[in-house]
């Protein structure tokens, strides 16, 4: 971008030399308007007339990214509200995976489900006592 400044600024530099080396009067004609002006008037309203043309060119692309900006900081920001919820969720399944580890069977190694009959625990107690049973 400093490069564009410095290119800007010698051009500019080299404008203004040549309209101080060049100040004869001229008569300008453009439709019906007589501009009878020094030379370097004259090239300095050409220059300022191509900046003009030059900005109004390039204003639909400054906009176009603008908005394009602006929508990505919108999804940028429904993304991390989405991954906040994910981590909040998460937590929970941690906390709940955690219930369910306490209710683990230490003998067994299985999960005793809530409200349900402790079979698989009677299995275990009746293969432990069979183990120690057996010669």
């Amino acid at each position: 971008m400093q490069i564009f400044l410095v290119l800007a600024l010698i051009i500019a530099l080299i404008a203004v030399v040549f309209t101080i080396q060049n100040t004869a009067l001229v008569t300008v004609t453009f439709l019906f308007w007589d501009l009878n002006q020094s030379l370097a008037f004259v090239v300095l309203l050409a220059i300022l007339a191509g900046v003009l043309i030059s900005l109004f060119v390039s204003l639909p692309g400054k906009v176009k990214r603008t908005m394009e900006n602006t929508n990505h900081k919108k999804k940028i920001k429904d993304m991390d509200t989405e991954l906040m919820s994910t981590k909040v969720r998460l937590e929970a399944l941690k906390q709940e995976l955690e219930i369910y580890r306490n209710q683990v069977d230490p003998t067994a190694g299985e999960v005793v489900p809530v409200g349900t009959p402790q079979v698989s625990s009677a299995k275990s107690f009746l293969n432990g006592i069979k183990a120690k049973l057996k010669p």
